[in-house]
This record gives structure tokens, sequence and C-alpha cells, in this order.
């Protein structure tokens, strides 16, 4: 008798511990909701959600829109290169902001480029913020 209810408590402890094993793909499709689903996005839509969220912050003018939207769709362009070889080569990246970046200094005025700046540097705070401590790796 004893064995009959080790064995059913074994049974229901092994089945438990599946159900909960298959809910992970479901927290990972709701990590990448919050983050916007920028990951599932294209090119143009990262790009778009990127001129609009500039638009907003920096008030540009219409001119500045558009060439901010040729801008914003080559960077994503490139990204999505980067991202789907495989490679994980920061220093590339870095440069392909750069060049961004350069180029946004050139259409943006002095005013708006330092609130682009500090748009950015408030990002990198929150993506920052969002990682946790990383001092558990060897």
């Amino acid at each position: 008798m004893k064995n009959n209810i080790m064995l059913a408590l074994l049974v229901s402890a092994f089945v438990s511990v599946q159900s909960f094993a298959q809910d992970a793909p479901a927290q990972d499709a709701n990590r990448a909701e919050r983050r916007g689903g920028m990951a599932s996005m294209t090119p143009e839509q990262r790009a778009e959600r990127q001129t609009a969220q500039m638009k907003k912050e920096l008030t540009l003018t219409a001119e500045q829109e558009t060439t901010i939207t040729a801008l914003n769709l080559k960077f994503a362009q490139q990204q999505q290169k980067m991202m789907a070889s495989g490679e994980r080569n920061p220093e590339a990246m870095k440069q392909a902001m750069d060049a961004r970046d350069a180029e946004l200094k050139a259409v943006l005025t002095k005013d708006q480029f330092g609130q682009y700046e500090k748009m950015r540097e408030e990002q990198r705070n929150r993506m920052r913020e969002g990682r946790g401590p990383r001092n558990n790796r060897k």
C-alpha cells in the first residue's frame, strides 16, 4: 500500500514538473512583447517606430522627418543584416551607430542633437536596469 502511494506521489510530481516546463516559450514571447516586439519587427517597422519617437521627442520639421526616416531605415537594414548573419560583432555595431549619429548630427539642430543624445542615454540606462546584475559570470 505504501508503495502505491509513493508511486502515485512520484508520478504526480513528475507530471507537475513537466507542466511547468511547457510555460517557457510563452514567457519568452511575453518578454518580446514587453520590449515592444522589436526582435520580431521588420527593418521598416523599426525605422518607422524610431522616427515616430524622434518626431515626438525632438519636434522634427517635415524635411527633417523625411531625411531621418531614410537614415533610420538604412540603419535598421544594416542591423538586420548583422543579426541575420548570426555574428555578434559589437565593434561593427558601434561603427554603424557612430556613422548614423554623424549623419543625424548633420540633419538635426544643435539643441535637437543634444536632446537626441539625452534620449539615447536614458534608453541605455533603462536597458541596463532591465538586465539586472551581471556579476555571476565566471
